[in-house]
């Protein structure tokens, strides 16, 4: 038997490895990747096809529903043995799902929450070998970033995004040093976004462009929520304080694609850290076709 405690402090208890694994989010699926898995069932909308996940192999897997009105019904009807879902909303189907099948809820934030989910749901599949091949890979890798890049040289990033709600309103989401790619480039970057106490969403904060300015970072990362159809950065061009921050000054803006929603697992922080670090460092990592905006 294999047990874990999942994050919402409920201890999941296994008879054997299970074969038939439903996942309700990104998180788990990037575990799934890492520890060489396939679900039987996913979210009917999700990253599931997208490249960087399973691509055409996704065509394949059930639809089970929404992240936030998962298919109860759907989910039975493939009789699996793990279902993997967030703590919010989950957890409110807490009892529907744990009649199906043994349900473990994520959740956490920041590096360590990567590494503790990954080797839960490694512990639960017999995989845990193979987890810590992973981890100890990622952690060679930020070693030799935190060990290669002299600290007088740090540059000073921001992880920002937004709707057309936050342009109006003039408070951007920023990601703290508390949340998964903002705990990790702090090890190596001058990362000054702290966690406010008592945080309403641990990871994410809403910063104005005056504290922006104050800080006023060399690189600037930007992520577009929708409903927007314009890229946040491409709305922020004509305001004033805008454009006196560095990074606007000496085009160092660029926009991301879904950073924080599916940059939480160890799988996507090294396809992440792939794509940013040649324009936080190039002169160390060289420069990719990332267009400045």
């Amino acid at each position: 038997m294999t047990t874990a405690v999942d994050f919402t402090g409920r201890q999941i208890e296994l008879k054997r490895s299970p074969k038939r694994i439903v996942c309700l989010s990104a998180a788990g699926l990037d575990i799934l990747i890492e520890l060489g898995l396939e679900p039987v069932g996913y979210l009917s909308k999700g990253v599931a096809g997208n490249k960087d996940f399973y691509g055409d192999r996704a065509k394949k897997f059930a639809g089970v529903g929404s992240w936030m009105f998962p298919d109860c019904r759907a989910i039975k009807n493939l009789q699996p043995d793990l279902i993997i879902g967030w703590t919010f909303p989950h957890r409110f189907y807490g009892g529907k799902l744990n009649r199906l099948a043994a349900t473990y809820l994520m959740g956490g934030n920041g590096y360590q929450g990567s590494l503790r989910r990954l080797r839960d749901i490694a512990r639960l599949t017999g995989r845990l070998s193979k987890a810590e091949r992973k981890v100890a890979c990622l952690q060679e890798r930020l070693t030799r970033y935190y060990s290669s890049i002299p600290q007088h040289k740090y540059k000073t990033v921001l992880f920002m995004g937004g709707s057309n709600l936050n342009y109006i309103s003039r408070q951007f989401i920023v990601e703290t040093n508390a949340g998964t790619m903002g705990s990790i480039v702090e090890q190596f970057t001058n990362y000054p976004w702290p966690e406010p106490p008592r945080n309403r969403e641990p990871g994410l904060t809403s910063i104005s462009l005056e504290k922006i300015l104050a800080v006023n970072p060399d690189i600037i990362f930007v992520q577009t929520y929708p409903p927007a159809k314009t890229p946040l950065s491409e709305q922020l061009k004509g305001d004033c304080l805008w454009q006196q921050l560095t990074a606007v000054q000496s085009q160092n803006v660029y926009e991301i694609e879904q950073l924080w929603h599916y940059g939480n697992g160890t799988h996507m922080i090294n396809l992440t850290l792939d794509k940013l670090m040649p324009f936080i460092y190039p002169e160390l990592f060289g420069k990719l076709k990332l267009k400045a905006v």
